[in-house]
């Protein structure tokens, strides 16, 4: 059965149960109704209905009601007595039962707000559509009662024809006359409130059809059938509605319950991220016991959390049943989409960040494991008085000229929404391609903007610097190179490392057993762990070479620790004790120049305190402390300490006659003693060549014009020069004019802003206890 039959067929049966339930008509209705207003059972000529003839078939014919008929009208109870509605002509179900009599020679609701419980019980007749209700209960324009009371294409036909293109037309069999369906319930208007469409009913027969078609064309007809149709759009765009509310509850779940999968996906992502692990697995198929770091975890969080469980097994089930499968967002491409939008979602919170608009760059080239050339690219910027670098993206270049280098900045920054005009710095490593004078990246961008000046990571000036120290003698190329063999020849053999671990705990029991530390080739102030280390654990290190040389059977590896314990002779030790603390010093160093919170003040204070330092240990006494130290340490070890100098024979007596000579002059230039020997000719060349690379790095020959603007800035990041000073000192005036010409700017302006702010920048600090 079709599902429109199946529909009608349980409206009817519930019509028929209500109408069985029901209170009978008569029960609504008082003695005192005018019998004239009395609702009659109306007749509707239906070939389908049972017991009604057919109408006839010739137009100009009348109606004219049977016997059978006016007994049935005549017979109409003037008392309340029960009528009787057979089961299969019963009308709506009604919405409530009649509880309110209707008053005397009125029925209640007889204007356009009818009540409920009226049109309920005219729901129940057999003909609840007959015109004569309308003009005995005074029926307007009233939604409900056209709700209950449908008009159709059938209608109830005096000529049944007549209704074939007219679904307006309806007859009443008590007046006997035809009406207008849209007239009487949506034609409100005055004027046409005594149309006989609407009142009495047309009984032109003769005339029937010309009376019609008059009708049908008249502005009053047309009037109404546009509300008719306004009326039923708006019932349909309300049930449309009522469809699209629906839908649209149902697709807000369904953004629900994806926001809260993507929610947990995407933390899992930002985790991995943190973590600096990779999301996608070497084999991600079903059957993998490993799917990767990404899936695994979606998995174990699926066994707490319901989301993701649901979720899982929606997808496993479509997957089984061999259906289309639901989007799983769990697929490799899913997980690229869910980095790139984070990494714009991040890039767009950082250019919110960027308020001024002014910042600075930092570049630097490196190699993936792949061996691809790869740029790092940073953004430097002040944001609430704090100095924030962000890392924005990594991309892949094909060469490192400097020309490829410029064509990569400006798509960075176009591609990241930056203003050239608006750079203010540049800041790379050492590189040719990258600071060259004429063809370096740094001189490139200084063409698209002058006042981008270019700056030398200090950092990576400070390790340039340690690597110069180390190149000051062959003392101490000798001994960073043992250093690092030395470190292989124990990491390389887990029998030896087990070895030196034990050796350590019987010599030192109870303390934390000490790794040698690897050195850096290219962090070199990071050696000072491993320096540390090896000071600390020398006495177990020649205990473990000396056990191997003398071991029976002798081990493989026992030539190579008579070669390194050989090698480690006093020069060795004093040259670790001296390299100790210096390095120390500049690890430190190191540290805070690589801190994103330092500006250019701290940096020459920084600089400032190593170059201090190294000062102070250039001296006989510091040098005196080192070698008695180093003394010590050879004694503990068993290593013999030296008594003449090194290359240096017995001096013997020169005579008179050659004691002013040239060559009498040069042999008798000689040391007196080792220690004498060693400071001249290891320690102090160390700690010069440290303090002379650390000026020409940092200081400059002061020629250049981003010395000049470095050092006023310099200047005016000093509190010292504004706070408490109503004069200024030439430096700092000298400093106000130099970037005033450069950066442009009334200068009484900018020195007013200084003091303003470096007062506020005090009571800032003081308020935060600092």
């Amino acid at each position: 059965m079709p599902k429109k039959e199946r529909i009608q067929k349980r409206k009817e049966k519930e019509r028929q149960e209500a109408a069985k339930s029901s209170r009978p008509l008569n029960a609504w209705l008082k003695p005192k109704f005018k019998k004239e207003h009395r609702p009659q059972k109306v007749f509707h000529l239906r070939e389908e209905e049972e017991g009604v003839e057919a109408t006839p078939e010739r137009e100009d014919e009348s109606v004219e009601a049977t016997p059978e008929r006016k007994e049935a009208l005549d017979a109409t109870p003037d008392t309340e007595e029960a009528i009787e509605i057979p089961e299969e002509s019963t009308g709506r179900e009604a919405d409530t039962t009649a509880e309110e009599a209707i008053d005397e020679g009125e029925v209640e609701g007889a204007t356009s707000n009818v009540g409920e419980e009226v049109l309920s019980n005219i729901a129940l007749l057999k003909y609840p559509t007959d015109p004569a209700h309308q003009q005995a209960f005074d029926l307007k324009c009233n939604a409900s009662y056209v709700k209950i009371c449908p008009k159709n294409a059938d209608g109830r036909s005096f000529q049944r024809n007549w209704y074939n293109t007219r679904p307006w037309l309806e007859y009443s069999p008590d007046n006997d006359g035809m009406y207008c369906f849209s007239c009487c319930l949506f034609l409100n208007e005055e004027k046409y409130s005594k149309s006989a469409w609407r009142v009495a009913g047309l009984n032109n027969w003769r005339k029937g059809l010309e009376k019609i078609q008059e009708h049908a064309n008249s502005e009053a007809h047309l009037t109404s059938m546009v509300q008719w149709n306004t009326f039923k759009k708006s019932a349909l765009q309300a049930a449309l509605d009522v469809s699209d509310i629906q839908g649209k509850a149902m697709r807000e779940r369904e953004k629900q319950r994806n926001r809260e999968i993507l929610t947990r996906l995407i933390d899992i992502i930002l985790y991995l991220a943190r973590q600096g692990k990779a999301l996608i697995g070497d084999d991600e198929s079903s059957a993998s016991s490993n799917q990767g770091n990404f899936l695994e975890l979606v998995k174990m969080f699926s066994q707490y959390d319901s989301v993701l469980k649901l979720h899982l097994d929606s997808v496993k089930e479509k997957k089984v049943c061999k259906k289309k499968s639901w989007v799983s967002l769990l697929s490799n491409r899913t997980q690229n989409d869910l980095i790139k939008a984070l990494a714009t979602f991040t890039r767009t919170e950082i250019r919110k960040e960027m308020e001024a608009k002014i910042y600075s760059i930092l570049v630097d080239e490196t190699t993936d494991v792949s061996h691809c050339e790869q740029v790092s690219f940073v953004v430097r910027y002040v944001s609430e008085m704090d100095v924030k670098e962000r890392f924005l993206q990594v991309c892949n270049v094909s060469t490192t000229t400097g020309e490829e280098m410029e064509k990569t900045v400006l798509d960075l920054l176009q591609m990241n929404d930056l203003q050239i005009e608006n750079m203010r710095g540049q800041g790379y490593d050492g590189a040719a391609n990258m600071s060259g004078q004429y063809k370096g990246l740094q001189t490139r961008i200084l063409q698209h903007n002058a006042k981008a000046l270019y700056v030398h990571c200090y950092a990576h000036c400070l390790n340039l610097v340690l690597v110069e120290s180390a190149k000051s003698s062959l003392h101490f190329i000798t001994f960073f190179n043992l250093v690092e063999k030395l470190y292989v020849f124990f990491a390389a053999s887990s029998k030896r490392h087990t070895a030196f671990v034990k050796c350590q705990q019987d010599l030192h029991p109870g303390e934390r057993v000490i790794q040698l530390q690897k050195l850096s080739d290219t962090r070199w102030a990071c050696r000072e762990k491993a320096l540390k280390a090896l000071n600390k654990v020398m006495d177990a290190v020649v205990k473990v070479l000396t056990d191997l040389t003398v071991q029976k059977p002798p081990d493989t590896a026992a030539g190579d620790a008579r070669m390194y314990l050989n090698a480690i002779d006093f020069e060795f030790l004093l040259c670790l004790v001296i390299a100790t603390p210096v390095f120390d010093v500049t690890a430190l160093a190191s540290d805070a120049l690589q801190n994103q919170s330092i500006d250019q003040s701290m940096a020459y204070s920084v600089v400032g305190g190593v170059m201090d330092t190294l000062s102070n240990l250039r001296t006989e006494e510091q040098f005196s402390k080192l070698f008695k130290n180093a003394t010590e340490k050879a004694e503990v070890s068993g290593i013999s300490i030296p008594t003449v100098p090194l290359g240096q024979k017995r001096q013997r007596k020169v005579p008179a006659k050659y004691k002013h000579s040239s060559t009498a002059a040069t042999e008798s230039h000689s040391f007196k003693s080792v220690e004498e020997y060693y400071r001249v000719k290891m320690y102090y060349p160390f700690l010069d060549v440290l303090s002379q690379e650390l000026h020409r790095r940092f200081k400059g020959d002061g020629k250049t014009q981003s010395f000049k603007v470095l050092s006023a800035l310099h200047s005016l990041t000093k509190a010292s020069n504004w706070v408490g000073k109503d004069v200024m000192g030439p430096d700092s005036t000298e400093a106000i004019h130099t970037l005033c010409e450069f950066y442009g700017g009334e200068e009484e302006k900018l020195k007013t802003e200084l003091r303003v702010f470096h007062a506020s920048f005090q009571d800032t600090l003081t308020l935060k206890g600092i």
